[in-house]
C-alpha cells in the first residue's frame, strides 16, 4: 500500500490519496479519509444488500479485535476475514479498540494487552495478534500498542505505557517484515504518551526510519461516546507537537467518536484519517444528523435532532429534504418517531442509512473544499450549526 500527500506541509489541511492496495490493486481513496465503522464486519443496523443501496461508491471499512477476536478460530477456514463477512469488493483496517465502546482499564501486562469482547477478557500477546492479522489478512492495520491513557494519566502509567508500546512494536514489526502474507500491506505504528510531549516524543523516536505506512496518533482517550466532549483545545497542543515530529509523507490516523468541528479542527491540522463511529453512536440515541441541511425549520437550524422527541410526531417532512439517501427519500421524521416509539428496529436501519450517508458525504464536502481553497470558510459554517444547537439545549 502507498500514501501520496499532495502537499508535504506540517500542521496544515491536506489531500492525499491511498493506493496500490494489495488485495484490490485497481482501487485508491482521497483523504481525508473516512473509514466506516464496523462490528463482526457489517456496518451496525444495515445488512449487506441495504449498504450497498446506500452507496455505489467504495468505501474503507475499519473492524476491531472487540468485536472480531472471537471469530478467529472461524476466519481460519477462509481465504480471508473479507471473505468470511462476505465483504471481498471493501478494504477494510484492524484497530486493536473499539471506537464505540469505553476500553475498559488495566489488565496490560509487560509484553501483552487486554481486549475485551462480548466473552470476556482476552489476552493478546504479539505473536498471538499477528497471528490473528495472518488469518484476517486486514489491508490495513496497526502495531499492537497500549493505548490505556487519558487526561488523567499518571506519568508512572504514561511510563509503562511507552516501555510497553515499544517492546510490542518491534516484536509486531519483526513479525510483519518477515511475514509473505503481511509485509505488503498497510502497517502503522502507535504514537503513545498520553498527553505528556516529552513521551510522545519518546514513541516516535523509537519508530524513527522504520518502514511504516503511517502512524496511528493514540492514548488520547479510552474510546466510548465520551470522546464527542473532548475539546480541540485539549489535544491541539498534543496533536500539533506529535505532527511536527513526524515526516511529512505519511499517513495520520486518529480514531475516535470527535463531533464533526473538532473532525474539521483535526482536518486542518493535518490528520488523514478519521472513523465513522460517531454517526453509529448518534444513532443509537435515536438522533440524525442535520449539520449539512440548509432547509430546516427555524427551530431545527441546529447540527442533530432527535427524532424521540414528541415534537415530532405529526412532522411529515423527511429529516433533511435536500438529502438523497434512502431514508429521506422515503420516509418522514413522524415515521420514524413511531417506529422508535414502538421499539422497531426498523428505526435504527432508517437512522443509520441517514446518518452514515451524510457523514460520508461530509467527508467528500471536507475533500472538496480543501480542493477548491473554501475549507474555512465551511468550517465556519459547521461552527455555526453546532453553536445554535448549544444556544437550542
Amino acid at each position: 500500500m502507498k500514501f501520496c500527500a499532495t502537499s508535504l506541509t506540517r500542521c496544515t489541511p491536506r489531500l492525499g490519496t491511498l493506493t496500490e492496495i494489495e488485495r484490490l490493486p485497481n482501487l485508491s481513496f482521497e483523504t481525508p479519509l473516512l473509514l466506516l465503522y464496523t462490528r463482526r464486519g457489517s456496518v451496525p443496523h444495515l445488512s449487506k444488500d441495504v449498504f450497498k443501496r446506500l452507496t455505489e461508491e467504495q468505501q474503507f471499512l475499519l473492524t476491531s479485535l472487540p468485536s472480531t477476536i472471537f471469530m478467529t478460530d472461524f476466519v481460519k477456514q477462509f481465504e480471508s476475514f473479507n471473505d468470511y463477512v462476505s465483504m471481498q469488493e471493501y478494504p477494510f483496517f484492524l484497530s486493536i479498540q473499539d471506537p464505540s465502546e469505553t476500553t475498559n482499564s488495566g489488565y496490560q501486562k509487560n509484553q501483552s494487552i487486554a481486549v475485551w469482547s462480548r466473552n470476556g477478557r482476552s489476552t493478546v500477546t504479539p505473536d498471538r495478534y499477528m497471528n490473528i492479522a495472518e488469518i484476517f489478512k486486514p489491508d490495513m492495520y496497526v502495531t499492537l500498542c497500549d493505548g490505556d491513557t487519558d487526561q488523567d494519566s499518571s506519568s508512572k502509567r504514561i511510563s509503562k505505557t511507552i516501555e510497553r508500546s515499544k517492546v510490542l512494536f518491534e516484536k509486531c514489526l519483526t513479525r510483519h517484515l518477515a511475514s509473505d502474507i503481511l509485509k505488503n500491506k498497510g502497517f502503522l505504528g502507535s504514537i503513545e504518551g498520553g498527553y505528556n510531549l516529552q513521551a510522545r516524543e519518546k514513541s516516535i523516536k523509537y519508530m524513527e526510519g522504520k518502514p511504516l505506512l503511517g502512524y496511528m496518533i493514540d492514548g488520547l482517550h479510552k474510546n466510548g461516546i465520551e470522546v464527542q466532549n473532548i475539546s480541540i483545545d485539549q489535544i491541539k497542543p498534543v496533536i500539533e507537537h506529535s505532527l511536527n515530529l513526524l515526516p511529512m509523507d505519511k499517513l495520520r490516523v486518529l480514531m475516535g467518536c470527535w463531533n464533526p468541528p473538532t473532525i474539521l479542527d483535526l482536518v486542518d491540522l493535518g490528520i488523514d484519517v478519521f472513523d465513522s463511529s460517531y454517526s453509529f453512536l448518534m444513532t443509537e440515541q435515536s438522533k440524525a444528523l442535520t449539520f449539512l441541511c440548509n432547509d430546516c425549520k427555524h427551530g431545527e437550524r441546529s447540527a442533530l435532532i432527535n427524532l424521540s422527541e414528541k415534537r415530532y410526531v405529526e412532522d411529515f417532512e423527511p429529516i433533511c429534504k435536500a438529502c438523497s439517501c434512502l431514508t429521506c427519500k422515503n420516509h418522514t421524521k413522524a415515521y420514524i418517531n413511531h417506529l422508535i416509539q414502538t421499539k422497531e428496529l426498523l428505526a435504527e436501519v432508517l437512522l443509520m442509512i441517514h446518518n452514515t450517508h451524510h457523514y460520508m458525504e461530509f467527508f467528500k464536502a471536507i475533500r472538496q473544499h480543501i480542493k477548491n481553497g473554501t475549507f474555512h470558510e465551511f468550517r465556519n459554517k459547521i461552527y455555526v450549526k453546532f453553536s445554535q444547537m448549544i444556544e437550542q439545549s
